[in-house]
């Protein structure tokens, strides 16, 4: 069997994250995720199922034959499988498959490496291996996204009562896009499993339990942070999300595809058609749908703003506009087939199977191994 680039993105992804989640096959339709390549990959003794069956763990073998193909990361401590931090490594691995599977780089080292590029990612977790960075152990963000002059901070949001310290976060995170000259704003990205539990979490009304000195609920956090912030759920809808909004100027394209032109006095607006103003809101960003539609009010009262979003964005802008009390608001999803139509470089990004050559030329061959009945059947349960 030669090792080909499916093989190899599933074991260096594992690599990056430690624990990839056993279950992410049923969350994406991608060759990486196959369950023939997995259980082809552990019979192989490359990965090994841990024993809560939750997730996978590169072997030394794994890990050697990464270090062949010019891949190493550093080893993780041993972790305890019933703790709160063995979960938040599935949730930030799930968050690096989803970026992975956008295009987007996920193996940035530091933030000085990415501060040049136009778009890419660097992982907490290759933050915290690094031992002057102990201090990181505190936050809770998961990595920095940097697409064009904005970076990106991600935050996991499980339930009304996730919280952070604020003022700590804040410190943290922009101290490493320090060395980011070149960029102009910081914002959030808030991830759930889903829009609507995402949303309700961070709109929680209800009385929370009683929290510790400079520690908030995210419904409070966001006060104190005053950032723009973008929601996005796990899943192949966040993948769609993430994979336009990595596209160098894809407000202005969408526009124009839609028939657009320019908005005159309407700087928050994305366009005008037929005495319509436009608004893109793919990016799912609250404050600036806010600030768009109240711009157009002031400009004139008798227009009825158009927000275009992906279909499963739509229940979430209804929410938005009536929790801001904002004017009546045309609300129009864009089918996933006019998405590629527009981007068509989206699909460029699925991983192609081909065989993996190494630097210096050579392909990186393993023992073929019949898979049995009982493989797949585990791979399955």
């Amino acid at each position: 069997m030669i090792f080909d680039t499916v093989d190899f993105e599933f074991l260096r992804l594992t690599g990056l994250c430690r624990y990839m989640p056993s279950g992410i096959c049923r969350k994406y339709d991608t060759p990486m995720f196959k369950r023939s390549v997995i259980s082809n990959l552990k019979v192989h003794r490359l990965i090994k199922l841990m024993s809560d069956k939750m997730s996978y763990k590169l072997t030394k073998k794994g890990r050697d034959c990464l270090a062949e193909m010019g891949m190493t990361f550093a080893k993780d401590a041993r972790t305890d499988l019933k703790k709160a931090s063995y979960q938040r490594k599935l949730k930030n691995a799930q968050w690096n498959v989803l970026l992975t599977l956008a295009g987007i780089d996920v193996y940035y080292e530091t933030a000085k490496k990415l501060a040049t590029e136009e778009c890419g990612y660097f992982s907490s977790l290759m933050l915290r291996a690094d031992n002057m960075l102990k201090v990181l152990s505190c936050a809770k963000f998961y990595g920095i996204l940097k697409i064009a002059e904005t970076v990106y901070v991600p935050y996991y949001v499980e339930n009304e009562e996730s919280w952070i310290y604020p003022k700590f976060e804040s410190e943290i995170y922009r101290s490493q896009t320090d060395s980011m000259k070149n960029v102009k704003d910081i914002r959030l990205i808030l991830i759930g499993e889903s829009l609507e539990e995402l949303w309700a979490y961070i709109n929680s009304a209800g009385e929370h339990r009683k929290f510790g000195k400079g520690m908030k609920p995210f419904n409070k956090a966001l006060e104190e942070l005053a950032c723009e912030y973008l929601l996005v759920p796990f899943g192949r809808d966040g993948v769609m999300q993430m994979s336009v909004l990595k596209i160098a100027g894809y407000r202005e394209r969408l526009a124009k595809a839609i028939g657009c032109t320019d908005t005159i006095n309407l700087s928050e607006c994305d366009g005008i058609r037929d005495g319509v103003p436009y608004i893109i809101a793919v990016d799912c960003n609250e404050k600036r749908i806010v600030r768009a539609i109240r711009q157009i009010e002031r400009y004139d009262k008798t227009l009825v703003s158009r927000v275009c979003c992906l279909p499963f964005q739509k229940s979430t802008i209804i929410k938005i506009i009536k929790k801001n009390g904002l004017p009546k608001t045309i609300i129009t999803p864009i089918p996933n087939s006019e998405i590629h139509k527009v981007f068509p470089e989206i699909k460029e990004n699925k991983i192609k199977r081909a065989g993996y050559v190494t630097k210096e030329g050579t392909c990186i061959e393993v023992y073929e191994t019949n898979l049995t009945k009982v493989d797949f059947d585990e791979f399955e349960e």
